[in-house]
């Protein structure tokens, strides 16, 4: 593919130019997801990280009978960057194949070894050492000293200002220090438990020192050549196509199997079904529930269901005004929320209820006491008790959808199921992107935010899987001042878990899990709903496809079928 094609130019050229239209967000990660599909993902957990130990895929690379010339994956949102931490959403998969750190996190949420000759030893309780690989090189030949791994760790810096979200994620790490040529140190602020140290390590990539200095930061961000990974940049920077070529000199524990690959944005599914039925693309993403039997029965397609996900919906409140400046009318509209009945008619029986950030198969989820099974009747009591006479005059807001095509089919049924709870919701079904800043987060004229609520979904594991960051990721931390922020959250929540961080002992951890839990539910303007499954879909070209548990798709153990 020439390297000045664009999307348009490249659906012209296959034939299929369907209609497609704005770029669905990466601010809010997005990513969709009837009966046994072709591959269902294991269970998800919090517990200590798996570690693989001789990975079937790699086993499954060498007895593949052939590589492809080339694969297209499409995907429904773009890219902002292609410095895997200084992007976001789905758009961080190809960041894995392009980069590498000391560990590989692998579709099923495992860690292996990958610039590291093995996992980290804890030499005290702050401290842990790194043995790292002395035959791995950058995409142009040059060697990957342990200074350039360090060095992914020191850019990372706030006061360098990368604008990463992963900066915030690797505070408790101090230093990382080159003790020797295949040794490294990482020393920690304080004691961290390892399910959560290790799945930040992974996020964390080796960046050719030199380089990133001399071209600055930002511009590598748009052409990050060369770079630590299995396979490199082939054309220019595009918000919705990158072409990338394999890297032959790869020594690591995870080859690909294919020598050109494109990653594509088509946001219509249509659009997407269209192109991998006709062999154009091999990949996509974002299938929605109501899909998946067509796709079950298509002769040229397999799917893919990730069920036990931690892909929340959930529901922003405007808390800077009334009405929902109240914690009576934000618990209201939860009694008011009929999830099993969103469940079985607007995602076709796909779902669960959600009663926390962590799955109910965590080992760490706790059932908690406040729980919003859907009560109409408890929802006019509670808007009564607020000073509203619900039954004469239901109280009217705004309800923002975002349009996408496995969240805005459940749209008349919340507005139904909120009206017998004593609202008048006035339905705005909308792409949330535009209005995030001006809608959602404060207005940079200080002004009040200009929304009342809004239902959308967040995938905050795609940038790490630990109970940690499923809390904090849009309840602690920078959310202080956003419009959905509380009095107790996230200021008293964030104690409890930097409490639980703290706490040695598992069960421990897990009640100050449970406590912020309980804050949480009761008394946050950022709500779960429920929990959406993660489906892609993949041309019967295709092998060995592992369907992640997360956003975005990666290539690891992909091969071609012979089909």
């Amino acid at each position: 593919m020439p390297k000045s094609m664009d999307r348009r130019e490249f659906l012209r050229r296959s034939g299929l130019m369907i209609g497609v239209g704005a770029v669905a967000p990466t601010v809010l990660a997005a990513c969709g997801g009837d009966d046994t599909p072709a591959t269902t993902a294991a269970p998800a957990t919090t517990a200590a990280p798996a570690v693989a130990e001789e990975t079937t895929t790699t086993a499954m690379m060498e007895e593949a009978p052939a590589e492809f010339e080339s694969i297209t994956l499409s995907q429904v949102g773009g890219w902002i960057s292609l410095d895997n931490n200084r992007t976001t959403g789905g758009a961080l998969a190809s960041g894995q194949h392009t980069f590498e750190g000391l560990l590989i996190k692998l579709p099923d949420r495992s860690l292996i070894p990958g610039l590291a000759a093995e996992m980290p030893q804890q030499v005290d309780g702050t401290t842990y050492s790194v043995k790292v690989r002395t035959d791995r090189t950058f995409t142009d030949g040059s060697p990957i000293k342990a200074s350039d791994i360090a060095y992914g760790f020191s850019r990372l810096d706030p006061e360098k200002e990368l604008g990463s979200p992963f900066t915030a994620y690797i505070s408790f790490i101090e230093s990382v220090e080159v003790v020797a040529d295949d040794e490294l140190r990482i020393n920690l602020t304080q004691r961290m438990p390892e399910d959560v140290l290790f799945q930040r390590i992974s996020g964390i990539n080796a960046y050719p020192e030199a380089v990133v200095e001399a071209m600055g930061g930002e511009e590598y961000s748009f052409a990050p050549t060369p770079s630590s990974g299995s396979m490199m940049v082939d054309g220019p920077f595009d918000t919705e196509i990158n072409t990338f070529k394999r890297y032959e000199g790869y020594e690591g524990p995870m080859p690909l199997a294919a020598k050109d690959i494109t990653y594509l944005v088509i946001p219509e599914l249509s659009g997407r079904i269209a192109q991998a039925e006709a062999g154009q693309v091999q990949i996509f993403d974002g299938v929605s529930p109501q899909l998946y039997r067509a796709i079950e029965d298509s002769p040229n397609l397999e799917l893919g269901v990730a069920r036990e996900t931690t892909f929340l919906e959930m529901i922003f409140f405007n808390t800077t005004k009334p009405p929902f400046d109240d914690q009576r009318v934000r618990q209201a509209v939860m009694y008011s929320i009929d999830a099993p009945q969103l469940i079985d008619i607007g995602l076709a029986g796909e779902g669960r209820i959600a009663r926390s950030p962590l799955p109910p198969e965590s080992d760490r989820y706790r059932e908690p006491q406040m729980q919003y099974n859907y009560d109409p009747e408890k929802s006019k009591e509670l808007l009564k008790e607020a000073g509203y006479d619900p039954d004469n005059e239901p109280l009217q807001f705004q309800l923002g959808v975002v349009e996408w095509a496995y969240v805005y089919p459940q749209a008349p049924l919340l507005a139904q199921t909120m009206q017998l709870g004593g609202f008048d919701p006035l339905l705005l079904v909308d792409s949330i992107d535009a209005r995030w800043v001006s809608d959602i987060m404060r207005p940079e004229d200080g002004g009040p935010a200009r929304y009342d609520a809004w239902v959308a979904t967040i995938g905050f594991e795609v940038f790490t899987y630990d109970p940690d960051n499923l809390f904090r990721g849009w309840w602690g931390g920078w959310a202080e001042n956003a419009s959905f922020a509380t009095e107790n959250v996230p200021s008293t929540l964030n104690d409890l878990l930097d409490q639980a961080l703290e706490e040695p002992d598992f069960d421990k951890q897990n009640d100050l899990y449970a406590a912020a839990n309980e804050i949480l539910v009761t008394e946050a303007g950022a709500v779960p709903i429920l929990f959406q499954p993660i489906a892609h879909a993949w041309h019967k070209s295709v092998a060995g496809y592992q369907m992640p548990q997360t956003l975005g798709m990666t290539l690891f153990g992909v091969h071609p079928s012979g089909e």
